[in-house]
């Protein structure tokens, strides 16, 4: 039996999640086009070894960990910007 994973890229200027998660994580997935769905989709298979599974988690966190630092970067930026 096949197991999979979706995930979706939320940024508004993510409209390829494929090359998303292929240029910002080193993973590959197929596109949510050859399934009917948008790009803005990626369908991940998960039937590999605990390892590849755990090194998959580790660069999913790592891609939202560096999405969440930007935006704690871009927001005292601009805090600091009305503070001055």
């Amino acid at each position: 039996m096949a197991a999979y994973a979706w995930v979706k890229c939320e940024r508004e200027e993510d409209k390829d999640c494929y090359e998303v998660l292929k240029q910002e994580a080193n993973v590959y997935g197929r596109r949510g086009s050859l399934f009917g769905a948008e790009d803005r989709y990626v369908r991940l298979a998960l039937i590999r070894s605990e390892d590849d599974f755990d090194i998959l988690l580790q660069r999913l966190n790592h891609l939202v960990l560096a999405e969440r630092k930007s935006k704690i970067i871009i927001s005292s930026q601009v805090v600091g910007q009305y503070v001055s």
